[in-house]
């Protein structure tokens, strides 16, 4: 038999209805970006469990872990952890939305694939060498005030590595909304405005609606990441900076709570086809869907604020909203996705493999963890479970029991395709089986001790209280012998895929199935004429109206002289957006739009580095270096309006907005000298 005789591989394992029709396109480029991506988040995941497993025995008395390795541990067990599962989903939303974005570049994916694994390696060193122990939080003034419990290098190294892995993220969300928006004409076709509105006939896929919401939060999350780490890094380089506590608190928690929602949200694109294979039904782009997207976006950049409710210097209306925004983001969730996923599954004649059925169990844990995040954002609840063990309870519930599988489940669907077959039934059975008994039972561990006041984050459990522990320790390991059950038949099955590589032809592409979508390809940022005589005016505005009277008010404070230092980037960038719009001077810049990215997201992140005191307080008595320090600030603008000019219309303005932010949100936050 040749090659060409053979199936299509995978389709013993997918529902009869997917395996007899057209299927969506799988490239080799997919599959090395699925399995890379999924089976380092997986092995990462496995060690940070084993990680936190040793935390809980600690609590419990069972061993011993002095309090400086638990604080050490636990800062690694909760960076790592999430950069794990975030690198899986990563790779999983890319590995489905390629089939239908011919346009997502592979050398992106690996350079935001080395990018995180090169952070995680010096959290790593920073946390088990040099005794980092902030937490993964890192707020501000605990990294920089230790009281000799770490070194400065240690710090420094900790918030190199939480950049590494944002500068991933940044990287992937804007590729990823730059294909995605220039094959479904623009951002209003991408998140399916134009269908809704009437203006188009097809709408785009249900996974492309959710990369383009993921990575537009994405984007900002991801500002808010840098800021607050160029402000840290200037902390350290400078000891006279001051960081405002409730600002740097502010920052963080958008950043941290952003990117911990959003990983859920990269799963969810990824889930809009993989679940489908399983049901035989295609999951339809619906008006409901496309609204509660929309909602999503608003709801999840807001409810961050829910952290800062015993922040009583607060502006109370922030409280409000980040109550009523935690509380409303569970209404799309819950019927845009869990249910309509739950009707797709149901009378479908589902085929149950080990991937379809963790992909089933992962959205019981969103649900379980979902219903207890908004009892916990309630101000009344909140007021007595505020940073007590209900917290790790209920992101344990929907990271662990529904992304934790979901990453399981990617790597098991990947593998089961490549061997053509499904794992093993025992597998099957008993895996799940041991994992959900005892991932529930770990967290109701964690619900029971947090309804009972006990406290996170303490090395040593309140006396009375370290039973919980145990028990919880208990259940750990009967999930985590599900887990090793589980990992034994896919390393079974990864050696099987290994001796069956290159006997199956390679599927040849198949083209994007959608109609000619009006705005599609790409579009500069500016492409009319009256748009650069505006955005030329908004420049020169900005220089002569605007900067003057900020750069007279610097003369009071340190944040003034910040916000001038802004304005002068803006200029600069929005000159430099404009002419790399025009088509006879960007051809005469080559490079590939992977440069292009590493611009868009350094040049900014070194505009604040420098912007410390002890550089320019140098300056006010040398006229001729002040001047030329400003024009360093318009030249960084430059280069970053002109990066974002090759990035196109709607990932160009999205980026070109995001640097500005950067640049302005810092001004009231950083101060000293």
């Amino acid at each position: 038999m040749t090659t060409t005789d053979l199936p299509a591989p995978g389709t013993a394992t997918i529902h009869p209805r997917i395996a007899g029709g057209p299927q969506p396109y799988e490239g080799r480029d997919q599959r090395r970006v699925g399995l890379l991506f999924g089976v380092t988040g997986l092995t990462l995941f496995t060690v940070m469990a084993l990680v936190g497993l040793l935390l809980r025995l600690s609590q419990g008395d069972v061993v011993t872990v002095s309090d400086a390795w638990f604080y050490r541990l636990m800062t690694l067990h909760a960076a790592g952890m999430l950069a794990g599962v975030l690198l899986a989903m990563m790779g999983g939303l890319w590995y489905v939305v390629r089939s239908t974005v011919p346009g997502l570049d592979f050398r992106v994916a690996m350079g935001a694939y080395a990018s995180l694994l090169t952070g995680v390696v010096v959290v790593l060193v920073s946390t088990v060498i040099g005794g980092f122990a902030g937490a993964w939080t890192f707020l501000a003034p605990l990294p920089y005030e230790s009281a000799g419990a770490w070194s400065t290098w240690a710090a420094v190294a900790f918030y190199i590595g939480m950049s590494l892995v944002d500068f991933a993220f940044m990287i992937y969300c804007i590729s990823m909304l730059k294909a995605v928006t220039e094959t479904y004409g623009g951002l209003a076709g991408a998140l399916g405005l134009r269908w809704l509105r009437g203006r188009s006939d097809t709408p785009p896929p249900t996974s492309a609606i959710a990369a383009t919401a993921v990575t537009v939060q994405g984007i900002a999350a991801g500002v808010a990441g840098m800021t607050i780490m160029a402000a840290l890094l200037d902390r350290a380089m400078d000891d006279t900076v001051v960081i405002e506590p409730l600002w740097a608190k502010n920052v963080t928690y958008f950043f941290g709570h952003s990117v911990a929602n959003l990983i859920i949200y990269l799963a969810a694109g990824m889930l809009y086809m993989l679940v489908p294979m399983y049901a035989g039904r295609p999951w339809k782009t619906s008006k409901p869907l496309v609204i509660g997207w929309l909602a999503t976006i608003t709801f999840v950049m807001t409810a961050y604020a829910h952290h800062l409710y015993m922040d009583f210097a607060q502006p109370g209306v922030l409280h409000a909203m980040g109550m009523f925004a935690s509380s409303a983001a569970a209404i799309p969730v819950a019927v845009v996705t869990i249910y309509t996923a739950m009707m797709l599954v149901w009378g479908s004649q589902f085929r149950w493999t080990l991937s379809s059925l963790l992909f089933f169990l992962g959205f019981m844990g969103w649900a379980v963890g979902g219903v207890g995040a908004v009892l916990d954002s309630l101000i009344p609840v909140n007021f007595r479970l505020h940073n007590t063990l209900w917290v790790p309870a209920h992101f344990h519930s929907y990271l662990l029991m529904g992304v934790g599988v979901w990453v399981i489940g990617l790597v098991a669907y990947l593998l089961e395709r490549a061997c053509d077959r499904p794992a093993g039934r025992r597998t099957t059975v008993w895996g799940p089986v041991l994992m959900v008994l005892g991932g529930y039972g770990l967290t109701f561990a964690w619900y029971i001790s947090g309804a009972m006041g006990v406290p996170r984050r303490w090395a040593v459990q309140p006396d009375g209280t370290q039973v919980w522990s145990v028990i919880g320790s208990v259940f750990a390991i009967i999930f985590l012998v599900g887990l090793f059950v589980v990992l034994a038949e896919l390393i079974r099955m990864g050696r099987e895929a290994w001796r069956l590589r290159g006997t199956r032809s390679e599927p040849e592409p198949a083209a994007v199935a959608l109609a000619p979508v009006p705005g599609s390809g790409f579009r500069p940022m500016v492409t009319t004429y009256w748009g650069t005589v505006i955005a030329v005016a908004v420049g020169v505005a900005g220089l002569f109206v605007l900067y003057p009277p900020v750069n007279e008010m610097s003369e009071w404070t340190d944040k003034y002289h910040h916000l001038a230092h802004a304005f002068q980037f803006f200029v600069g960038a929005m000159l430099a957006a404009v002419a790399g719009s025009d088509p006879r001077i960007a051809n005469r810049f080559g490079g590939r739009i992977s440069t292009s990215l590493i611009v868009v997201a350094v040049a900014p992140v070194i505009m604040l580095l420098v912007m410390m005191p002890q550089i320019y307080k140098h300056l006010d008595d040398m006229p001729v270096m002040h001047a030329g320090y400003h024009l360093l600030m318009i030249a960084f603008g430059a280069v970053t309006g002109f990066a974002c000019a090759r990035l196109g219309r709607v990932a160009g303005w999205s980026v070109f907005w995001a640097s500005i932010a950067m640049a302005v949100l810092f001004a009231p936050g950083v101060s000293g000298g």
